[in-house]
């Protein structure tokens, strides 16, 4: 069956988008008990947002994972070129796990190009789980504006996010 142009494109960026959603999920089967959104404004912001989640891998003793690259190497291969997907460059999508789900998953797909999505997975002890979230965005405020994204609805591009005329994308 041949199928026009506009509808192979849209399936491709529903693709995405969903492949992006099942990222953020954190814990397989389940969404993220709290969304959070932040503008990391350039590279230099996207350097530090990084290098601070390694350090809180680290100091949390968990796994830092940066898919940015395969992810974006994913997207090429379907076809991605939807606004803000990122397959030409710039995808952030990074994650400090733990077992069982335990952790978060950040990233900017479907977002401009320093918007980043932050998705926090409930676990048992769902204490711990909240308990990590709150330093996270502790954490995150000393350096961004962080907003927390209302329960049931996904992340949306923040018109404010803008990169300057000087930046560029923020590579991988």
């Amino acid at each position: 069956m041949i199928t026009p142009r506009c509808c192979r494109k849209a399936k491709q960026v529903l693709l995405a988008l969903a492949a992006c959603a099942t990222a953020l999920s954190c814990a397989q089967g389940k969404r993220p008990f709290l969304i959070v959104q932040l503008c990391l404004k350039d590279r230099d912001g996207v350097a530090l947002f990084k290098s601070e989640m390694q350090a809180l891998a680290q100091r949390e003793r968990l796994r830092y994972v940066d898919g940015s690259y395969a992810t974006q190497r994913d997207l090429k291969v379907i076809g991605a070129t939807g606004r803000n997907m990122h397959a030409n460059g710039g995808l952030i999508y990074i994650g400090v796990e733990g077992e069982d789900g335990f952790g978060l998953e950040a990233g900017n797909l479907g977002l401009n190009d320093f918007d980043v999505a932050v998705g926090f997975g409930d676990t048992e002890p769902v204490d711990a789980s909240r308990k990590f979230a709150d330093r996270v965005v502790a954490q995150l405020k000393t350096h961004w504006p962080v907003s927390v994204v209302p329960p049931g609805r996904g992340a949306l591009p923040d018109p404010n996010c803008q990169p300057d005329a000087k930046s560029t994308h923020s590579g991988t």
